[in-house]
C-alpha cells in the first residue's frame, strides 16, 4: 500500500523536479547579478556621501560639492543617502548665493547632473531639478560679471536661459523604450535558455533567435538609458 502511494506520487512530482533542475543556475545567477548591482550602487553611494560630510567638516566645499554630486548619481529606490546629498547640495547652495555666486552656481549644477545622471524610466526629484534650472543661468550671469566678461548681458543671459531649458522629466515614448529594451533583454536570455538547450545542457539552433533577441534588447535599453 505504502509503495503504490510512493509510486503515485513520484510522476507529478517529476516535472517540478525537472523545471527546478532546469532554472536553478539561471535564477542563480540573475540573483547573484541583482545582489552585485544593489551591493555596488549602496556602496558606493554611501561611501561617497561619507566622504562629502568628511570634506564639509574639514572645510573644503568644493570637494564636498563634487562628493555629493557623485552620491546623486548612484541613486536608488531603496535610498539611502541621496535625499540627504540633495537636501546639503542645495543647502550649500542657499547659504553661498548671496556672497559666493560661484560656489553657489557649482552646488546648483553639481545638484543638475546628478539628478539628470541618476533618472531611468522617471526622472527622480524633478522639483529639485526644475529650481536649479530657473536658478542657475542669475547665478552664472553674475558669475560672468564677477569675472569681467565683457559679452552684452541681455543676450548672456537669454543664451544661458536657453542652455537650461531643457524640460524635465523622461518623455513617456523614451521610458517605454527603456522598458521594453529590459524585457526583450531578459525574456531574450529566459527564452534561449528554455527553448535553445536540451536536457544535457547542449546548445540548439532555437536558440539563436532568442539570443539575438537578448543582444537586441539590451542594446534598445543601453540607448534609451543614455538618451534619457
Amino acid at each position: 500500500m505504502i509503495a503504490s502511494e510512493t509510486a503515485s506520487d513520484t510522476p507529478a512530482q517529476r516535472p517540478q523536479a525537472a523545471g527546478w533542475r532546469r532554472w536553478r543556475f539561471p535564477l542563480l545567477a540573475l540573483a547573484l547579478v541583482l545582489a552585485a548591482m544593489i551591493g555596488r550602487a549602496t556602496w558606493e553611494q554611501l561611501g561617497a556621501y561619507e566622504r562629502a560630510v568628511a570634506a564639509e567638516a574639514a572645510g573644503l566645499p568644493e570637494r564636498a560639492i563634487a562628493e555629493y554630486r557623485w552620491t546623486l548619481r548612484w541613486t536608488t529606490p531603496w535610498g539611502p543617502r541621496d535625499g540627504d546629498a540633495a537636501a546639503a547640495l542645495l543647502r550649500i547652495a542657499n547659504e553661498a548665493e548671496a556672497q559666493r555666486p560661484e560656489r553657489a552656481a557649482f552646488a546648483l549644477d553639481a545638484l543638475r547632473s546628478g539628478l539628470i545622471a541618476s533618472r531611468s524610466l522617471w526622472q527622480p526629484r524633478a522639483d529639485l531639478l526644475a529650481e536649479a534650472n530657473t536658478r542657475l543661468p542669475g547665478l552664472l550671469l553674475r558669475v560672468a560679471e564677477r569675472r569681467g566678461d565683457g559679452r552684452d548681458k541681455v543676450q548672456l543671459q537669454a543664451r544661458l536661459q536657453a542652455d537650461f531649458a531643457r524640460p524635465v522629466g523622461v518623455p513617456g515614448w523614451l521610458a517605454l523604450l527603456v522598458a521594453l529594451g529590459f524585457v526583450a533583454w531578459l525574456g531574450g536570455l529566459g527564452m534561449a535558455w528554455a527553448r535553445g538547450f536540451d536536457g544535457d545542457g547542449a546548445m540548439q539552433r532555437a536558440a539563436l533567435p532568442w539570443l539575438g533577441t537578448a543582444v537586441a534588447g539590451f542594446a534598445l535599453w543601453a540607448g534609451a538609458l543614455w538618451l534619457a
